[in-house]
């Protein structure tokens, strides 16, 4: 399998997802999604998936309002992803295929563009926004991690109050903190986290922002953890853990 016919597919997703697309169209993906490596078949399957859930809460009456940041980060993602790319010249009565597909799709893309900008979506724990209506534009760390095809997630209580979600991915290497209502430590200490394979390993100490901020914290380093944990420590950290609040354990 080829990039081109890779990426092809990938193109052909939200149209596909949004059955914006002729039957002989239709078949004709369904067939390069037969061609094409597992990997790839894996990503078109999360694409389409995602549309199809925006589109359910989209459609849900009871769906929340996003915060105005959030709704504007998602309208500017498809400005962006509306911008037509760079394509070898071809005659002037040809069009591209590609093009027909996004012309006919585009209408769709608008009419529930306002409602998706509305969607919180919580996926992993970690609040983000679909990447599905702009997945031309580049993703976060923290996007490719929680959307990965393998990427699991795990949520505890935290002592005294609020929560911890880890989502985590082994292909991405990485995991996504998100604290949730987590309570100030004491006067001189600090909240640390760990990964756990054996013996505990330092993931860093959680700052002020990151205990107040509502995006996720990206933690490279996952390796063959099987538990991730947090600890009360005296400020600056430990060698190892001397508290152990809370611990998450990463199943396969």
């Amino acid at each position: 399998m080829n990039e081109s016919s890779r990426q092809r597919l990938l193109d052909d997703a939200e149209v596909y997802a949004l059955h914006a697309t002729t039957e002989a169209e239709r078949r004709d993906i369904e067939t390069e999604r037969l061609r094409v490596d597992e990997t790839a078949r894996a990503q078109f399957d999360v694409l389409v998936g995602e549309i199809h859930e925006t589109l359910a809460l989209a459609a849900a009456a009871d769906a929340a309002p996003a915060p105005e940041r959030l709704r504007q980060r998602v309208l500017d993602q498809v400005a962006v992803s509306d911008q037509e790319p760079t394509v070898h010249k071809l005659p002037p009565n040809v069009t591209p295929l590609h093009r027909h597909r996004r012309e006919r799709s585009k209408a769709w893309r608008y009419s529930m563009v306002s409602a998706a900008a509305a969607v919180v979506v919580a996926v992993g724990g970690v609040v983000v926004v679909s990447q599905t209506m702009g997945n031309d534009a580049q993703p976060s760390q923290a996007d490719q991690i929680v959307a990965a095809p393998d990427s699991r997630q795990v949520t505890a209580e935290f002592p005294g109050g609020g929560s911890a979600t880890v989502a985590y991915s082994l292909s991405q290497n990485a995991v996504v903190v998100d604290l949730d209502g987590v309570p100030q430590p004491p006067p001189g200490r600090v909240y640390q986290m760990w990964f756990v394979d054996g013996s505990p390993r330092s993931a860093g100490v959680v700052t002020e922002d990151q205990l107040t901020s509502e995006d996720g914290t990206v933690v490279d380093g996952l390796g063959s953890s099987t538990n991730f944990a947090f600890s009360l420590e005296p400020a600056g950290g430990s060698a190892q853990p001397t508290e152990v609040l809370t611990m998450l354990t990463l199943g396969a």
